[in-house]
């Protein structure tokens, strides 16, 4: 059987690792906001604070935002 990060976790810290991704990927959406903000895209701001309001009840809708944020900035730089 292949160990998993499960097991890798209960190794090193006895017990599977507690981490909520609703408030790492909320704290990732403000930090990404304040960043938008402080360089002057307040439009990108706004959205990405309206992905972090959602993304605790809607996680499948926040991932998806952020997938467009993404798509839209790579197309930005590649045109």
């Amino acid at each position: 059987m292949i160990p998993t990060p499960k097991d890798a976790a209960n190794v090193l810290v006895g017990k599977p690792l507690d981490v909520q991704t609703n408030k790492l990927n909320v704290a990732s959406f403000v930090a990404q906001a304040a960043l938008a903000l402080r360089n002057g895209k307040p439009k990108r701001a706004f959205v990405l604070i309206g992905a972090a309001s959602v993304a605790p009840k809607h996680p499948a809708a926040a991932w998806l935002l952020q997938g467009a944020i993404t798509a839209d900035d790579i197309r930005r730089k590649l045109f």
